[in-house]
């Protein structure tokens, strides 16, 4: 901690907080004043700070202590965390003796294959360069799930995997533990006015899109990238998955247990089997808004990457549809395409199972007044029985690739073009 000590000292609190936005907070602490007789500071998800009696520099009468909960990134720099990253204030400021800060965290955030004796308490003044405490400066507690750090600085805290250990135990499974952070926010969601939505005119129901309307989600992570076969492998290894219901691809005889397709997408599931791996990760299937919003950000665009034409040659490495490549691709494959939060193949490769029911009411159905829609799940159930499918796959036309193209099925079909991502709350 000596290089951090020295930064300390010309950085004031106006650091920490300017670096902090209100719309990062997940909610605030009142702050509590201490003297320096000491005392104890319980904040939020249970961060407490002990104080001792003397703690305070001389010429010091008060001092208030306050701890936000922010919004945690899937990777620090260094780190994984496991916890929100704790902005305890004040900070640049040396106390006389050491604070006990401590920190509690729950074994469910865990990225998979790590041990909890590897966990480790991270700090930072500025929320983007955390630093690793000295070994000696903190005692983890196993039986009660919680660290004591010992400090003479406040600044951001948080309790995570070293970024290094994460990445090198889940080389099989890239995406279990890579995922993209969705801020909290409104968005357009559904599909433009007269789109339409599928049905003939002899059947009954909207057949055109009435138009968007707003939504609000809550912040949440989503995978990056699709689920793979050496991921769902490992689930299926753990006892917990089955196997797909076909281990060939298209033109892959030997595609599922072949290494050399192991960070291909996995196929041939069904929405059970997607559902099941999702959990058996500590995730679950998102929401047909939030793979939504996902795909195309706040704002209406009709493909993941803008409004423009997808490229249909072979040199291209925006979309994986039309059959160009007469198979899947890689889950990494398709830098050109991504979505505005950093989504690989939100359109094409394969389709992507969601948690919602289908029914045409729900999605294409504007409301008449002006009330936004907070996370919304979708119906309880569908007319039909199917699940929504979406983003079109490898052999999909243009026009089933946009953000808002919608199929279905029903939760025990499986295909060689169709497979899923998951999504994650933010930990609170």
């Amino acid at each position: 901690m000596s290089v951090l000590k020295k930064i300390f000292t010309v950085l004031a609190l106006a650091v920490l907080l300017s670096s902090c936005g209100v719309e990062d907070y997940l909610y605030k602490k009142t702050g509590q004043d201490f003297d320096n007789k000491g005392g104890t500071y319980k904040g939020v998800d249970g961060v407490t700070v002990h104080i001792e009696e003397g703690s305070l520099p001389e010429g010091t009468d008060v001092v208030t202590i306050t701890a936000y909960a922010l919004d945690t990134p899937a990777f620090t720099n260094v780190s994984k965390p496991v916890t929100n990253i704790y902005s305890i204030s004040p900070a640049a400021f040396e106390f006389a003796k050491n604070l006990t800060v401590v920190i509690p965290y729950k074994e469910t955030d865990f990225p998979n294959l790590l041990d909890e004796l590897d966990l480790k308490p991270y700090f930072s003044m500025d929320r983007q360069t955390f630093e690793v405490f000295d070994e000696d400066s903190y005692e983890l507690d196993v039986e009660n799930n919680l660290f004591k750090i010992s400090t003479k600085f406040l600044g951001n805290f948080h309790i995570g995997f070293p970024k290094d250990m994460v990445k090198q135990e889940d080389a099989n499974q890239a995406g279990i533990a890579e995922m993209v952070l969705i801020p909290a926010g409104e968005f357009e969601y559904g599909a433009p006015e007269g789109t339409p939505t599928g049905l003939t005119e002899e059947e009954e129901g909207l057949k055109q899109s009435e138009g968007t309307n707003k939504v609000y989600l809550s912040s949440y992570y989503i995978d990056k990238y699709e689920v793979s076969n050496s991921q769902y492998k490992l689930c299926q290894d753990a006892g917990v998955c089955t196997e797909p219901y076909d281990l060939t691809s298209v033109m892959y005889q030997n595609y599922y247990n072949n290494a050399t397709y192991a960070g291909f997408p996995v196929i041939w599931v069904t929405y059970n089997q997607a559902a099941t791996f999702c959990q058996w990760a500590g995730k679950k299937l998102p929401t047909e808004a939030q793979w939504e919003k996902a795909a195309r950000g706040k704002t209406m665009r009709t493909y993941p990457w803008g409004d423009k034409e997808p490229a249909d040659n072979i040199e291209s490495t925006q979309v994986n549809y039309t059959a160009l490549f007469g198979d899947v691709t890689s889950v990494m494959w398709g830098d050109e395409g991504t979505s505005p939060y950093g989504v690989y193949n939100m359109a094409g490769n394969v389709a992507e199972w969601t948690d919602t029911w289908y029914n045409l009411d729900s999605y294409y159905q504007k409301r008449t007044d002006d009330v936004v829609i907070e996370n919304p799940t979708g119906p309880s159930d569908s007319p039909t029985q199917e699940k929504v499918i979406r983003g079109g796959s490898w052999v999909s036309l243009e026009d089933e690739i946009t953000t808002y193209s919608r199929d279905k099925a029903f939760p025990n079909y499986r295909y060689y073009n169709l497979g899923f991502r998951c999504a994650q709350p933010v930990s609170q």
